[in-house]
């Protein structure tokens, strides 16, 4: 077999490691964020206002508690499931595992996008450019799971792992949006300004939602069997 072939078969593992550091960051940062953002809501007073930068948001996501924790409990669920459902050995050692918590996973995720999606009809932070963004992008989320569990059931396993990635990135999305936002806040600041959410918010969903969807079909692509092949039968053997 040729070095070439070999490539493209099992993608490089320096990159592989470098994508699931960032999937577990970005993971982690989803996490934090929803579990942060359920301790405000259930204990209000958890947090001083004195001290804490977000009281405004604070106040915003209060108005809508019980659509906003809809939202973030079952987004808890994904961010902990997903990266499992990507995992290799998972899927070929346990796949009553692997079937199961990809169930799980799919509920929870159309929970997140439909409750989402209700929320973006609503009063937003950002405008009509957030709402623009949590539209178009939400309902492409819900697409991409509709269409990955359509393949699972008709046993088309390649089809089923591409609409899989895709609905993970854009969910994963939520969690990319929040150094943007930081970086925005950051700039702000250094320039003496005070932060205005609603200056921002809608820019940084559509940026945060762009690299997401950007990154996985550069990963689709770089990783697809006929890809793998193509260049099998070009390579010098």
């Amino acid at each position: 077999m040729s070095l070439a072939k070999s490539q493209a078969a099992h993608p490089n593992r320096t990159l592989v490691r470098f994508l699931w550091i960032a999937v577990i960051f970005l993971a982690f940062i989803g996490l934090a964020v929803a579990t942060r953002r359920t301790i405000v809501l259930l204990k209000p007073g958890a947090l001083s206002a004195r001290k804490n930068p977000a009281a405004d948001l604070d106040a915003y996501f209060a108005g809508e508690r019980g659509l906003v924790l809809t939202h973030i409990l079952p987004a808890l669920l994904f961010m902990v499931l997903g990266p499992l459902q990507f995992v290799r050995g998972l899927r070929s050692r346990y796949p009553q595992v692997h079937r199961w918590s990809g169930r799980i996973f799919l509920a929870a995720s159309a929970v997140v996008a439909i409750s989402g999606l209700r929320l973006a009809f609503g009063k937003t932070i950002g405008g009509i450019d957030e709402k623009a963004a949590i539209t178009l992008f939400g309902t492409f989320f819900l697409i991409a799971l509709a269409k990955a569990l359509w393949h699972a059931l008709r046993r088309e396993f390649v089809q089923h792992r591409e609409w899989m990635i895709r609905g993970y990135a854009i969910g994963l999305a939520v969690a990319t949006i929040r150094p943007i936002m930081g970086t925005f806040f950051a700039a702000a600041l250094i320039h003496g300004h005070a932060p205005q959410p609603k200056e921002f918010f809608g820019t940084a969903f559509w940026i945060g939602f762009t690299l997401q969807t950007i990154a996985a079909e550069i990963w689709i692509n770089y990783t697809r069997p006929e890809r793998s092949r193509a260049v099998g039968a070009l390579a010098p053997t």
